[in-house]
């Protein structure tokens, strides 16, 4: 055969050129795609997370007026006011006398008598003027049923007189009632037989019911059975889509259940019936913990870690120019983000510091930490908005974890959270609850942590591990003991040279133990994939003191043996705060430098995650994180817990400190030139010490009448009053005698 011959490859060429074609087209289908994806991500509305009881219209009843009266050890205060505890929230009580304790007792129908579980206690002001003190009743766990008798008295050895010149029984101002089931506390809808919600017009497909299922302490017996039911009613029909039975007797706390919402349009009727062998119980005894929608969609904006590391001194930080070498974690986060150089507390101790923190006021204006005589100070009273509650507000899940007394609903600081969990335990594990929680909630809601850890605080108790890296090498004569333990109580004995030193060392071997589990909490976040949409705060509350000027503190008659809460001292005041916010330029500045306080946090923070504060006595530092300085030219610190009463008042290099009784110095201190406050400057600085005086005692009192601006019912006070195991807890820690 002959014919011309064929080029080498001239086949191939066809077949090249279709493939190339083929994967042109792949690769516009597959931009197409993705291209569809991301629009249709674009439209999609943002996750909510929707409690059911921000849908619950309150029927607003009246308050009932009880009659006045008097309490003596003899003759208690007694009124038979036939109330159904389920619609009573709070007793608010106006009162005056030289009594120093109020004994508040209820009896139900079938009561024998008073009994102890159904008694609490409260301190009052033994100064004969008119006082308010609200007593808080939505998370008394034996507060239920119907109250056939109210009884006030005072407390053991009291042998004063209280007059009662008011006393009204209020209904809740909201559907919710706080209840706590084995340390967990969730903002509740009592079971009152029947609770229709109307479903929001827009909610979409895929809207998931959850909610936890409890009994009240007292009727989680056995015999005891709640039925619970929800129903979705809509175009004349009524279908029931979910159903639970909870059984007393097993003490198992909450029970968590979701389904999916089985209609977008009508009405959810959540329904309860509970009884004890067949006889029916009173409303109230069976809880909905929280019920609430969540919708699906895209990410609705940034979360928010808040982690405060109780009785953290600012210098014991490397990022704080310490050269220890124990907190090689907080440095790195300190590197990757922005450090507030001079954050002050406005107390030396918890609760009036972790109060402003999450108002936003002032102790003078929150009123929380105030005592009377030895007993537990003053709560947060509920006439005030947390960050919490701001944040639930704006649809964030809002979580604590936490390991402080003075943080637990007794004291008001559970409002706002849709989940507060008590953990007494070392860092470790609440980090572990912590990261379990957000494991479960982060892909599906936008969320707020505030996560509390304990373990610098007494006693000291560090891990094997650090006892023996790190105390060892603070305290090598210190003689080894079977066990690393150390007690600061301040009632104990003062401890010899020897002996401080060794608690010193042991304070920071349980920092260098918080560190390490801070870096595992840190690298639990990125492992979540948390990095780019949370902004994360850790602070302090308080720092702590080893006897720095033991001998003076005796004779200036400060309770020199404490370890915090005692002075108005720097190494008490000034505290370590670190922000770590994503999408922030890194040629910005990593410092914020001037003197801050914890309030500022409170606008600052909502501000970074995109949330509008409410008014707060606190300075929005969003706007100083480029660089430019704070500028807080007056700086008020008050409220202690141990000792004689004290306040200071700081402007520029100067501080004064001022004692609220006659007897100790003034006292007034140049920071700059004696950040140890070492040198008392008063005698020789007349005119300063006047000067700074007048702007404190001012200060102080405008802070007192912005009470009726940011507190509702500002002229009360929330009374405290603690179950007994609490009470042992504060007096294990040395804040009760």
């Amino acid at each position: 055969m002959s014919g011309s011959p064929q080029p080498r490859g001239g086949g191939r060429r066809p077949r090249i050129a279709a493939v190339l074609v083929v994967l042109v087209v792949l690769v516009v289908l597959v931009v197409l795609v993705i291209l569809i994806v991301l629009l249709g991500a674009c439209e999609r509305p943002p996750q909510r997370f929707l409690p059911l009881g921000s849908l619950v219209t309150v029927e607003r009843a009246a308050p009932v007026v009880l009659p006045a009266g008097a309490a003596t050890a003899a003759a208690p205060y007694r009124v038979e006011p036939g109330l159904n505890a389920a619609r009573v929230a709070r007793l608010r009580l106006r009162s005056r006398g030289d009594a120093t304790m109020a004994t508040l007792a209820w009896k139900l129908a079938g009561d024998r008598g008073f009994p102890p579980y159904r008694t609490l206690s409260f301190p009052v002001a033994p100064d004969g003027l008119e006082h308010a003190y609200e007593i808080d009743l939505e998370r008394e766990p034996y507060w239920t049923g119907r109250v056939e008798v109210l009884r006030i008295g005072l407390g053991v050895g009291d042998i004063g007189r209280l007059e009662v010149l008011a006393l009204t029984a209020e209904p809740p101002s909201t559907p919710y009632r706080s209840m706590s089931l084995k340390g967990e506390s969730h903002p509740s809808l009592p079971g009152l037989g029947r609770l229709a919600v109307e479903l929001p017009a827009d909610l979409p497909r895929g809207t998931v019911f959850e909610a936890r299922l409890g009994l009240v302490p007292e009727y989680d017996k056995p015999g005891v059975k709640a039925v619970f039911r929800a129903f979705w009613e809509h175009g004349g029909r009524r279908d029931p889509w979910l159903e639970e039975t909870v059984a007393g007797g097993a003490a198992a706390g909450w029970r968590l259940v979701r389904q999916p919402v089985p209609g977008r349009a009508g009405r959810l009727a959540l329904e309860v019936a509970a009884d004890r062998y067949g006889q029916p119980l009173p409303e109230g005894v069976a809880l909905w913990g929280d019920p609430a929608l969540l919708t699906p969609g895209r990410k609705a904006g940034k979360n928010l870690v808040v982690v405060l590391i109780d009785t953290l001194r600012a210098d014991a930080l490397g990022a704080y120019g310490s050269r220890d070498g124990l907190t090689p974690a907080l440095d790195r986060f300190a590197a990757q983000g922005v450090e507030l150089t001079e954050m002050l507390s406005p107390s030396s101790w918890t609760l009036p510091s972790v109060a402003s923190l999450m108002t936003g006021l002032q102790p003078q204006t929150h009123g929380a930490g105030i005592r009377y005589g030895e007993f537990a100070p003053t709560g947060l009273t509920g006439g005030v908005h947390t960050l919490a509650e701001v944040l639930r507000g704006a649809g964030f899940y809002t979580l604590g974890v936490y390991h402080n007394i003075y943080v637990n609903p007794a004291f008001g600081l559970q409002q706002g959270f849709a989940e507060y969990v008590s953990q007494e335990d070392s860092a470790g594990p609440l980090i572990d609850t912590a990261l379990a929680r957000l494991r479960r909630y982060s892909r599906d809601r936008r969320f707020f942590l505030y996560l509390h850890l304990f373990d610098l605080h007494t006693p000291y108790q560090p891990p094997a591990q650090e006892c023996r890296a790190v105390a060892r090498r603070f305290a090598p004569d210190h003689p080894v003991p079977p066990v690393c333990f150390g007690d600061r109580r301040p009632e104990l004995p003062t401890p010899p040279p020897a002996e401080r030193r060794w608690d010193e060392a042991l304070y920071r071997a349980e920092l260098a133990y918080t560190d390490r589990q801070m870096g595992r909490f840190f690298a639990g976040l990125h492992g979540l994939g948390l990095d780019d949409d949370t902004v994360v705060a850790v602070l302090s509350d308080h720092g702590e003191e080893f006897w720095t000027r033991y001998e003076r503190e005796k004779e200036w008659g400060y309770e020199a043996n404490g370890d915090h809460g005692h002075t108005l001292y720097q190494e008490l005041l000034h505290v370590p705060a670190l922000l770590r916010i994503p999408g922030r330029a890194p040629a910005l500045s990593r410092t914020i430098a001037g003197p801050v306080q914890t309030v500022d946090l409170f606008p600052t923070l909502l501000r970074l995650v995109g949330v509008a504060p409410p008014p707060s006595q606190g300075q929005d530092l969003a706007a100083r994180l480029g660089g430019a300085p704070a500028d807080r030219p007056l700086l008020v610190a008050d409220v202690i817990l141990h000792g004689q009463p004290r306040w200071s008042v700081r402007r520029g290099p100067w501080k004064l400190i001022v004692p609220r009784q006659a007897g100790p110095p003034l006292e007034l201190y140049d920071l700059e030139h004696d950040p140890g406050e070492l040198r008392n400057l008063a005698a020789g600085h007349p005119d300063v010490v006047a000067g700074l005086r007048n702007l404190g005692e001012r200060e102080l009192a405008q802070r007192q009448k912005d009470r009726a601006r940011y507190v509702a019912g500002q002229d009360t006070l929330g009374a405290t009053y603690l179950e007994w195991n609490h009470i042992t807890k504060l007096r294990a820690l040395g804040y009760l005698k």
